[in-house]
């Protein structure tokens, strides 16, 4: 009987299992453009872009199944900045913005003239982007 005791008492005091640590969240992998929106008005779906696909080595491409396109454009960003950054290059234009990820919610706003976005709209010179992580089943 005394070893049933001790022998809870030593499960109850163990010290509970550590949670695995989660892996960062990341703007790297695809995502389905959900919507668009530029000068404060949602544009029409364009089906070419259904997919983009943001690559380790800096590279944009849209993907068709499981096929990237050519790469549409290249980008950086910094993920520790308040709110994170994000810039697109294309044909020599450089387009700065601002992101957020919340859970599988990619967010855009990126602007094709002037300073970089100060918030998350789709006013004056901005196109906000709504995109959802791309899941493998």
């Amino acid at each position: 009987m005394y070893s049933l005791v001790i022998g809870l008492a030593v499960i109850v005091a163990a010290p509970a299992p550590k949670e695995a640590k989660k892996a960062p969240i990341t703007l790297l992998g695809d995502w389905s453009v959900e919507s668009v929106s530029a000068l404060g008005r949602p544009q029409p779906p364009d089906q070419s872009q259904k997919t983009i696909r943001f690559s380790a080595d800096g590279a944009t491409s849209t993907v068709d199944g499981n096929v990237a396109a050519p790469d549409v454009s290249k980008f950086t960003h910094d993920a520790k900045a308040s709110p994170a950054t994000i810039d697109l290059e294309k044909d020599g234009m450089k387009f700065p913005g601002i992101y957020k990820i919340e859970g599988d919610i990619l967010t855009i706003c990126l602007t094709f003239q002037g300073e970089r976005p100060a918030t998350f709209t789709a006013s004056g010179n901005n196109i906000l982007y709504s995109m959802k992580r791309v899941t493998k089943d």
